[in-house]
């Protein structure tokens, strides 16, 4: 699998050079590029399989180089060292990462996937919904079958957890089964000012609650859910509303 490195810290190049050699012998490492011009060069005139690609590099980012084709025909595992909005970019998207260090597993993973023939259709979409959300996280990938559904995320009624699964329930009463635990979604909405954990096994959008009760102890949505809330997460719940308690 022809495959291009692009990062402008040479030891950054060195060492991924090192570490696919010895852990990923499907790779062939064709080009070294250290800034996203030479970058663009390489791969129109290499037209590699895979890219490894760095977020943070001066002048242009890797997400310009991202911007610069007009269809993505390679795929990309992207580098970063301390994004943390990247990240949580990526996993909505659920686009391929690494993190600096690179962890050896992690790799090995990473470019299984790739060597597993994901379709390049599905990439460009979830390639498209990360530059949707760089700004503000508005849609996102949800991994459904052998496909990832692409959803705006006002639309989420709530999220339940059910094992190491979650079930996503959109307003429209539609829900979708992906295989994450709820902390996964927690994790990636916690950035959100409409999304909030009432529940060990819920979370919440609150532009969709309809009725708290008190007495009840559980949310009614607009949708009709009923949703319990626990003690513990009572009054975080409540302070987020300014509710009286008394």
């Amino acid at each position: 699998m022809k495959t291009i490195i692009v990062d402008d810290e040479i030891n950054a190049r060195e060492n991924l050079r090192y570490l696919t050699k010895t852990f990923c012998p499907k790779i062939e490492i064709v080009y070294e590029a250290s800034n996203v011009d030479s970058a663009i060069t390489a791969i129109e005139s290499y037209k590699p399989q895979l890219v490894f690609l760095d977020i943070e590099m001066p002048q242009k980012n890797g997400f310009q180089l991202i911007h610069h084709f007009k269809k993505i025909d390679f795929y990309i595992i992207f580098v970063t060292a301390y994004d943390k909005y990247a990240i949580k970019a990526f996993k909505y998207s659920a686009l391929d990462y690494l993190l600096k260090p690179i962890d050896i597993e992690e790799l090995k993973n990473a470019v299984k996937k790739v060597t597993d023939n994901l379709a390049k259709d599905d990439l460009q979409k979830r390639l498209q919904l990360l530059k949707v959300n760089q700004k503000k996280l508005k849609k996102i990938a949800i991994p459904y079958k052998s496909d990832y559904v692409i959803i705006d995320v006002d639309t989420i009624a709530c999220i339940e957890a059910d094992r190491m699964y979650a079930h996503i329930k959109l307003i429209d009463g539609k829900t979708y089964t992906a295989s994450k635990k709820l902390s996964y979604y927690e994790d990636i909405l916690s950035n959100s000012e409409t999304f909030i954990r009432i529940h060990r096994s819920w979370i919440v959008n609150t532009r969709h609650i309809y009725l708290y009760s008190k007495k009840e102890k559980h949310l009614e949505l607009s949708n009709q859910t009923i949703i319990p809330i626990s003690k513990s997460y009572k009054e975080k719940f409540e302070d987020l509303f300014k509710t009286s308690n008394h």
